[in-house]
This record gives C-alpha cells, sequence and structure tokens, in this order.
C-alpha cells in the first residue's frame, strides 16, 4: 500500500486499512502517519474532557474557555489528519529520479531534491506544532477536570507527546540532507523552541493530576 493508500483510509473512516497501510514494508514513511493519528486521538479526548458536564466551570469565562477549547481542539484533529494525505515522499522519489546526464540536469535535479525535502520537513513540523498546541489546551483543561476524566486527559497528554517526540525524531533525520545551512539552522532552533513549550504543558498537566481535583 502506497502512503496515498493510508490516506484514504482515515478519509474513509477505516482503521483496519490504515493500520495495514502502517504495516506494509512498501511504506518506510508511516511513522508521521501513526503519529499524526496517534495525535488527532489525543486532541479528540482531551476534546471529549472538555465538552463533559463534570468539567469544572466556575462561571461565564470558564464556559467560553471550554467552548473554545472545543472549537480549538477539533480543528486542531482535522489538521492533524489532513497532515496524513501529504505525499511528500512521492515527491523526493521523483526528484531523486531526474536525468543527470549533464551538469545542467544535474543542477537542476539537485535544486528540486532540496526542494521536495524542504516540503518533507515541514510535515513533521507542522505535527509537532499542532501537537503543542493541543498539550497547552491539556494544561488548562487538567485544572478544570474532574477525578473521573483523569485517565482521559492523561492518555491525551501522553498521546501528544509520544507524536511530538516522533515527529521531532524524523525530522531531525532529515536535517542532514538539507544543504541550506540558515535554514536548517532555523529549523532546529524553532525544533527546540517547541520541544520546550511542549514539554513544559506535558509536566504541568501531568502534575495536576499528581492529586486529583475532585
Amino acid at each position: 500500500m502506497s502512503p496515498s493508500r493510508a490516506a484514504a483510509s482515515i478519509n474513509e473512516g477505516s482503521i483496519p486499512e490504515f493500520l495495514a497501510a502502517l504495516a506494509t514494508p512498501e511504506d518506510p514513511h508511516g511513522a508521521v502517519a501513526a503519529a499524526a493519528v496517534a495525535a488527532a486521538m489525543g486532541a479528540s479526548l482531551l476534546q471529549m474532557v472538555a465538552a463533559l458536564p463534570q468539567t469544572v466551570r466556575q462561571g461565564e469565562d470558564d464556559e467560553t474557555a471550554l467552548m473554545r477549547a472545543v472549537a480549538v481542539l477539533a480543528r486542531i484533529q482535522e489538521e492533524l489528519l489532513e497532515t496524513v494525505e501529504t505525499d511528500t515522499a512521492v515527491k523526493v522519489f521523483t526528484a531523486r529520479n531526474m536525468p543527470q546526464v549533464t551538469k545542467a540536469e544535474r543542477l537542476e535535479r539537485d535544486a528540486a531534491i532540496q526542494f521536495a525535502l524542504r516540503a518533507a520537513t515541514d510535515v513533521p513540523l507542522e505535527v509537532m506544532r499542532l501537537c503543542g498546541r493541543a498539550l497547552q489546551y491539556a494544561e488548562s483543561l487538567a485544572g478544570h477536570s474532574s477525578r473521573r476524566a483523569s485517565t482521559d486527559v492523561t492518555l491525551g497528554v501522553a498521546l501528544l507527546e509520544a507524536a511530538f517526540n516522533a515527529a521531532r525524531s524524523d525530522l531531525d533525520a532529515k536535517l542532514p540532507s538539507l544543504t541550506d545551512a540558515v535554514h536548517v539552522a532555523s529549523l532546529a532552533a524553532e525544533v527546540a523552541r517547541l520541544g520546550h513549550a511542549a514539554g513544559a504543558a506535558a509536566e504541568a498537566a501531568r502534575s495536576l493530576f499528581s492529586v486529583p481535583p475532585t
């Protein structure tokens, strides 16, 4: 199965098809797709907790904030699933198979490869950004959630963290292939910033559940 088959299975709502697509050795680029789906599941759990009537509301401001959290987390979930449809592997493969007989062809091929590789880094980076946004809401929700919802928030955080780390590993593996030193430095700085923020939000959410609220 190709990456597009995996994306199609998600669009059609077929979990077994998606799992089968991930399991095939024909697609070595399934880690980011799996990370995106895992993160979408985490965002869905947080969305559910925000909508629970048991989630603590201490006034209209809290109610408004929780309604906004539901809407934003739903959008994050959608955007995570959209990343599964982005087939950058084909672009890289196509660029690498361009003719390279003449110097001009080699230069054109190298430029195309770099363009495709830069596009390929955009996907894991976007997954990381979306995971980070969702984890910010996890920190907020952990302070409002009932004891009964602690497992849902904890699992949501764990899924988002695992997805973030998987996307980061994928991006780190791609960086050495890029030749633009300025762009690589910019990516590395953003990865570090996102990693710090996501880690802090996840740890804050976990600490709020070390003694679950009543």
